[in-house]
């Protein structure tokens, strides 16, 4: 895996497209985040409760949908909730966005628009740490280990080495069951501050990949610590 390749997940064309706010030929104008206002409100009215609100979806379905606006989760969250940033993406570049939950690391979304002037759209949705309430494909989050990733994937898959601001994301699941679950979404693993001293850790470093499979890799058991999600045809 090259830099050039996972740097296409790290800055989406459609986000950089999107930083001067315009609405071009095929794009959604501002008025059209006026029926997922309306959802909003129906969604907020059932709570936090099921499992289903926790779920994120890179299309026209859950909480986060191709028309939400920073406005709507105002209305649902509380303007509390919400903090405009600049979010970081890596190789120390930043991009305007939105943190909702940003005192709440459980329930924290980091939130990259494609119209940033007016913060409508999604671009990418980043869930970052050690645990999140936020789930992704088949039950997938912030903690979930590299042995149960196989599991749900059916067989082994590919990951770049760690050490480097790319470490540790899952490059090809190998034609596994995740294929096609995780599809516009990117996840990062990493072994955790206590295992880089260790003789398995310094046999998995830099920008080339391995297996999951590897004995290094199954010592390790690295755990998800980074999910992007990201937004097509927003």
């Amino acid at each position: 895996m090259t830099p050039a390749r996972t740097r296409a997940w790290l800055i989406p064309s459609l986000l950089l497209a999107g930083c001067s706010g315009r609405t071009g030929k095929g794009s959604i104008p501002a008025t059209g985040s006026t029926d997922s206002t309306k959802q909003s409100s129906q969604t907020a009215s059932t709570g936090d409760s099921l499992a289903t609100d926790w779920k994120i979806v890179g299309g026209s379905n859950g909480r986060f949908t191709l028309q939400t606006s920073e406005a709507d989760l105002r209305q649902r969250y509380g303007a509390g909730s919400l903090d405009t940033v600049r979010i970081q993406l890596g190789e120390g570049e930043a991009a305007p966005g939105t943190v909702l939950y940003p005192g709440d690391s459980a329930r924290r979304v980091e939130i990259l628009w494609r119209d940033s002037v007016r913060r409508e759209r999604p671009a990418r949705l980043i869930l970052r740490g050690a645990e999140s309430k936020w789930q992704v494909g088949p039950g997938i989050s912030l903690g979930t280990s590299l042995q149960e990733l196989e599991r749900l994937n059916g067989r082994p898959f590919t990951l770049a080495g760690f050490g480097w601001d790319y470490g540790g994301v899952v490059s090809d699941w190998k034609g596994g069951a995740l294929d096609t679950a995780l599809a516009n979404v990117k996840v990062y693993l990493d072994p955790g501050v206590a295992a880089y001293r260790s003789p398995a850790y310094n046999q998995v470093l830099g920008d080339r990949d391995y297996s999951s499979a590897s004995e290094p890799m199954q010592l390790l058991n690295p755990h998800v610590a980074q999910i992007f999600i990201d937004f097509e045809g927003s």
